[in-house]
């Protein structure tokens, strides 16, 4: 797949980029992170573009490594990943970059499984979509956002 067909066109404030295990080394399958917030400062910046850049990429050879992701499959297919970071991970007094990096990698690699497992399947969606809540979306009904 291309490299070029997978960045498309870019938005202010939500710029794709390729997740790189370091300036040069890109991962394979190719893979383009997504802001899911608008990054409007240099300190949401450098938080994605270096902590949790790095722990997609680390995810995302990680479910290779397990087999998640087909080893001869790694040149032919490409990931988009949609990345949220909240809005308080500026301000926060002490963040830990080592926590940040661990919950990003170990979300992508599990997510990347379970997309290659085709999880979860159409049965269990119609029988259990209730079950599945979005967690923001809790938060702004029970009026804690």
């Amino acid at each position: 797949m291309s490299d070029r067909i997978l960045s498309g066109d870019q938005a202010k404030g939500h710029t794709r980029v390729f997740a790189l295990l370091n300036s040069d080394v890109q991962v394979r399958p190719a893979t383009v992170m997504v802001s899911k917030v608008t990054v409007r400062d240099g300190s949401s910046t450098n938080i994605l573009m270096g902590t949790v850049q790095a722990a997609v990429a680390n995810g995302v050879l990680d479910a290779v490594r397990a087999g998640d992701i087909p080893w001869e499959k790694v040149n032919d297919l490409g990931i988009m990943d949609s990345v949220g970071l909240g809005p308080a991970v500026t301000t926060v007094d002490r963040l830990d970059p080592e926590a940040l990096f661990r919950i990003h990698r170990e979300a992508t690699a599990k997510v990347m499984g379970k997309a290659m497992r085709l999880e979860p399947t159409i049965d269990w969606l119609r029988v259990d979509q209730e079950k599945g809540e979005h967690h923001d979306h809790r938060l702004g009904r029970d009026g804690q956002l």
